[in-house]
């Protein structure tokens, strides 16, 4: 072979050698993008299941009050509650609903004086089954022998969207079953501090 042919040739596999690693680049990007893809499709599935987890408790919610007018009577008419159930607003005067266990669902315009006295108020939906109803009575009791200013009360199915939902003036929380750790914390946080605080105070 002459010299011009071995340096045709030598040109030849050196001009491959230098574009075999150009040649293999974009699927060495599809490759890392393939990966990062998957990455996050992972992370975002992860995300959505611990999400979905945490569906059993809805952290408490500040409702700012819309005044805080007084009324003669239960049946008096007066603009809606803010809330569901209410956490301030429209209320009587003079009557408060008995702290402790009752078995009958009270009006809001009621249990709204309870909550500006300083009180926390457990509602529970009418069709509770009984074995959260019993947990239900012994956390209240308990909770009574830290400030007496608790009151569990029944309210309508129709009227409650989630199993249980504890108020504190201007203050809500909805669980979709009982959690006795977040009612103590709800409880110990906003026990005794609404605008007319009588009696209310934690005993220890």
């Amino acid at each position: 072979m002459s010299q011009t042919g071995v340096r045709r040739a030598g040109g030849r596999q050196a001009q491959r050698k230098s574009s075999s690693p150009k040649s293999n680049l974009p699927l060495i990007i599809a490759g890392v993008v393939g990966l990062l893809i998957v990455m996050v499709a992972a992370g975002m599935a992860f995300s959505s299941r611990n999400a979905s987890s945490d569906k059993s408790q809805q952290f408490p919610n500040q409702v700012p009050p819309p005044g805080n007018p007084h009324i003669v009577n239960v049946t008096d008419p007066h603009p809606a509650y803010n809330s569901n159930p209410p956490t301030s607003g429209w209320h009587t005067g003079g009557n408060i609903g008995p702290w402790g266990v009752t078995s009958e669902p009270l009006p809001d315009e009621i249990t709204v004086h309870n909550l500006e006295h300083g009180g926390i108020i457990i509602h529970y939906r009418q069709d509770l089954d009984q074995a959260s109803l019993d947990q239900l009575t012994t956390l209240t009791r308990q909770l009574q022998q830290q400030s007496p200013c608790v009151l569990m009360l029944p309210r309508p199915a129709d009227k409650l969207d989630t199993p249980i939902a504890v108020t504190a003036w201007t203050w809500l929380m909805k669980l979709d079953k009982v959690d006795t750790a977040a009612i103590t914390g709800f409880f110990r946080q906003h026990v005794n501090q609404g605008p007319e605080q009588v009696g209310c105070a934690l005993r220890s």
